[in-house]
């Protein structure tokens, strides 16, 4: 009975706040009375008849559904029934069918068999027709009706390749083979003998004899026979594989070519094995340049020919497409001529290091101008080849260190090996690079050029390690000859030594961004990237613990679990990417730059070392008691007589230095001993010293009208390399006003970093002063204990 007291309270409530909210604490707001009660009695009708209208039309509608509902369960009844009879009537009616579809399914079985018979009597008919066509064609010599029946014949046999009916496959198959051999047998003759008449191939003997004199008419028939035999094709499923002589030959898949150019290769190859085969005095292990000469002068002399008369052929049977390239097959057959003859005398040339270096040349050189003057494809195989089988290639390559470290002997033991070659020609001879430094670039860059178009990037690495031990040997010869001159750091051999560095940096430098190098560094990387892959495999405990702390890691980041493969990808592509970063010669360029600097170092402390011994006079000087310019005798200022053997000695060592290194060395020189002296002088000189008005200026007289002009041959600017003790001078030559000034402002400035200056004083900036009078190197407290050097100075 609790809750309608309290649902009576709160409904109590909701009117008392009504009538506040309504009414509030002014009288005449009772007015509102009336209008209140018509808007209630208005709100009180509406809900009414809404309520009314809900009462009587929403069970109307629930009946509605009902009865809908009601129907729709009995429709699906019904058709549940129906089904139910479907279901009988197609069983009786399946049942009863089933005899009747036996009898028709052997009907259609014995139909479609014999319409298979029909169909493979048909093809054999069609087999004998095109046969028959073929037979009548040759009776009749009308050859090209014969090829066109060969053709369809072929065709027809494409289109049953996937057929299982082996016996009618194998009659097709002997049957093609049969009129192929017919048909090349024939056409191959009557071409042959064309080319015989238009003296195939241009050779001297041929091209000596008189021409005939129907050459257009036997041309227009080459043309003809050519077109016949480009047709004469047999499906490549028939085509035998090509089995050559030679094992090397068959790893390298050297695809034959069309059958016509096979036919006008003939003759050349017949020409090729009688001269350099058997017993011929053309046929010498000493004189492989023979036959590849043989080679080069053939393809000279028939280019001509094949681009006008043959490559139009060509392209006629192909719609103008250019798919075959006849001046490159004939390359490539005579290409292969070389490769079996390479092949055929290397097993006796590699024992004898002579015949087998001379191959080697005469077969780069053979390559090179193949492939630059006749445009050979790199994509086909070559003479370079041949060198790059595992044995041959391993024996080249111990051929080439030996014959690389004996030129080097020979550079290093020369009498003129470190004098420059263009010594007597100043604007060539920047650089100063002795003989021996010259003759070894000139020697990488020969090696360069011999294996640089090798097929096989490996191969190519491996040459690149040969550089690379062949750089560092001559760098250890470098030292060895550098320790022998240690005594004479200013000799010419030590000197050329330095230039040699130097020049072997620079020139690595420009090699590293060649193309050629980058892809090298590329291959470089993917083989040890391969290999670290590989080693890791290999070591399976190993991989399995780096990828569990991957996982655990990945998974600890924030609890969602990461792909280890896709982490080690990333891994493995950061690390690649920082391996482009480098270069193949990194290493070597800091090996020889680290000689170079610390061989300029070695020249440079000798030369302060003599010039410092000889400034302990100059040091030494009175600077306290140096007349000023007005009380010198004549009034004119010179150079301190303590400092001439100094300067002198300065000029000499500058003068020689310049005449041996190179132009690039001597600017590093020049300018790193510039700066050793100004620290020297600033710090021994300078403020090791008392000045008085004569002293500061004679001091200023001796560096700027004398020591900067020395170094006035090199750079336009030379007092910018003596910065400290340029702006000690102005210090020490201040007025006495303006360094009284500068003094208390320098001394306020470093008392107010101090725990006793005034932390509420104003302080000038004491850099702002110095830059007003042209001090910019030297810091405050430098320059206060310059200042305070002064004996001309008075606070007081």
């Amino acid at each position: 009975m609790a809750a309608p007291c309290e649902d009576d309270d709160v409904v109590d409530n909701n009117i008392i706040d009504y009538f506040n909210r309504e009414f509030g604490d002014d009288l005449k707001s009772l007015r509102k009375v009336e209008e209140i009660y018509n808007e209630l009695s208005a709100l009180k009708e509406d809900l009414e008849q809404k309520l009314s209208l809900a009462s009587t039309e929403v069970p109307n509608e629930i009946k509605k559904a009902i009865n809908n509902a009601e129907s729709v369960q009995e429709r699906v009844q019904s058709f549940c029934t129906e089904e139910e009879c479907l279901k009988e009537e197609i069983a009786k009616h399946t049942e009863a069918m089933k005899p009747l579809i036996e009898e028709l399914s052997q009907i259609t079985n014995q139909v479609d068999e014999l319409s298979r018979y029909t169909r493979y009597f048909g093809l054999i008919a069609k087999i004998d027709e095109l046969s028959s066509s073929i037979q009548t064609a040759l009776i009749t010599e009308t050859m090209w009706e014969a090829v066109e029946a060969f053709q369809d014949m072929t065709n027809l046999y494409t289109d049953l390749e996937i057929s299982s009916c082996q016996n009618l496959l194998k009659f097709h198959k002997n049957t093609i083979l049969f009129w192929y051999k017919i048909l090349k047998t024939k056409i191959a003759n009557d071409f042959e003998d064309v080319l015989k008449a238009i003296k195939w191939p241009f050779v001297t003997v041929t091209l000596s004899k008189t021409p005939t004199i129907n050459q257009a008419e036997k041309r227009n028939e080459m043309a003809s026979l050519f077109k016949k035999l480009l047709r004469l094709n047999l499906p490549s499923s028939l085509q035998r594989t090509r089995v050559l002589g030679n094992p090397t030959l068959g790893r390298l898949h050297i695809a034959p070519q069309v059958l016509p150019l096979q036919l006008m290769l003939k003759p050349l190859k017949k020409r090729f094995k009688y001269h350099f085969y058997g017993n011929r005095q053309t046929n010498s292990l000493e004189k492989p340049e023979w036959y590849f000469t043989q080679v080069l002068t053939w393809i000279r002399d028939h280019c001509d020919f094949l681009e006008k008369s043959i490559q139009p052929l060509l392209e006629e049977e192909t719609n103008g497409r250019v798919v075959l390239d006849a001046r490159v097959e004939l390359m490539r057959g005579l290409v292969e001529l070389v490769l079996e003859k390479m092949t055929a005398d290397l097993p006796e040339i590699m024992y004898d290091e002579h015949l087998f270096t001379h191959l080697i040349d005469e077969a780069l050189l053979f390559d090179r101008e193949l492939r630059q003057n006749y445009s050979y494809p790199p994509n086909q195989p070559g003479a370079l080849h041949i060198l790059s089988q595992e044995e041959v290639f391993d024996k080249w390559l111990v051929v080439e260190k030996k014959y690389a470290m004996e030129k080097v002997d020979a550079m290093m033991s020369s009498t003129t090996a470190w004098r420059s070659q263009y010594r007597d020609i100043a604007d060539v001879d920047e650089l100063k690079v002795p003989e021996c430094g010259e003759s070894f670039m000139t020697l990488m860059l020969t090696i360069t050029d011999r294996y640089k178009h090798l097929p096989q990037p490996q191969h190519k690495l491996r040459f690149l390690a040969l550089q690379q031990e062949l750089l560092e040997d001559f760098r250890t010869r470098l030292v060895q000859v550098m320790k022998q001159e240690a005594q004479n750091v200013l000799g010419q051999h030590y000197c050329s030594i330095l230039n040699t560095a130097y020049y072997i940096v620079e020139i690595l430098r420009e090699w590293s961004e060649l193309v050629f190098f980058l892809q090298l560094q590329f291959f470089k990387s993917e083989y040890d990237r391969e290999d670290e892959m590989n080693q890791r495999l290999d070591d399976p405990p190993t991989m399995a613990s780096s990828v569990q702390s991957l996982t655990d890691y990945s998974v600890a980041m924030d609890g969602s679990v990461i792909d280890i493969n896709q982490v080690l990808d990333a891994m493995m592509e950061s690390r690649l990417l920082l391996s482009l970063e480098e270069t193949v010669f990194d290493c070597m360029i800091d090996l020889f730059d680290r000689l170079k600097n610390d061989m300029l170092k070695t020249i440079i402390n000798y030369v302060f070392t003599d010039v410092k011994a000889r400034s302990q006079p100059y040091r030494k000087d009175r600077w306290i008691t140096l007349p000023s310019q007005q009380d010198i005798q004549g009034g004119v200022q010179g150079l301190s007589p303590t400092a001439c053997e100094m300067f002198l000695v300065l000029k000499s060592h500058l003068q020689h230095v310049q005449g041996l290194v190179s132009k690039p060395l001597f600017t590093h020189f020049w300018q790193r001993l510039a700066d050793k002296l100004n620290r020297f002088i600033l710090d021994e000189v300078v403020l090791s010293n008392y000045f008085s008005d004569g002293g500061a200026a004679q001091l200023q007289f001796d560096l700027t009208r004398n020591l900067f002009p020395l170094f006035g041959d090199y750079t336009q600017k030379p007092d910018a390399y003596f910065r400290h003790i340029k702006e000690a001078c102005i210090l020490l030559n201040l007025k006495v006003g303006s360094a009284i000034l500068l003094k208390q402002v320098l001394e306020v400035a470093i008392d107010h970093g101090t725990a006793n200056g005034d932390p509420n004083a104003t302080v000038t900036d004491p850099k702002a002063a110095l830059y007003e009078i042209g001090v910019f190197k030297l810091t405050p407290d430098k320059s206060l204990q310059i200042i305070s050097l002064r004996t001309n100075l008075s606070l007081g």
